[in-house]
């Protein structure tokens, strides 16, 4: 049972890896002279900060709902 929870902590570390390296890869792949490089990111700085605070929240329901299923297992085995 402790090989299974850690196999799908790896799993789901791997899908999270994948899902923030995709829209990295999205952007690499912008048309040759559009004229996305010479605009600023400055205006949007507050959405990056929103979207890091989510993903901090999301990442920390994740753990408190492992701790919660890690509890209940040890509870179940006893």
């Amino acid at each position: 049972m402790k090989r299974l929870t850690r196999m799908h902590g790896w799993g789901l570390s791997l899908v999270c890896a994948l899902a923030l390296a995709a829209p990295a890869v999205a952007q690499e792949a912008a048309l040759p002279g559009s004229d996305a490089a010479g605009q600023s990111l400055r205006p949007y700085a507050f959405v990056f900060v929103a979207y890091a605070i989510l993903w901090v929240f999301v990442f920390g329901w994740l753990v408190a709902v492992a701790r919660r299923l890690a509890r209940l297992e040890r509870r179940l085995n006893a």
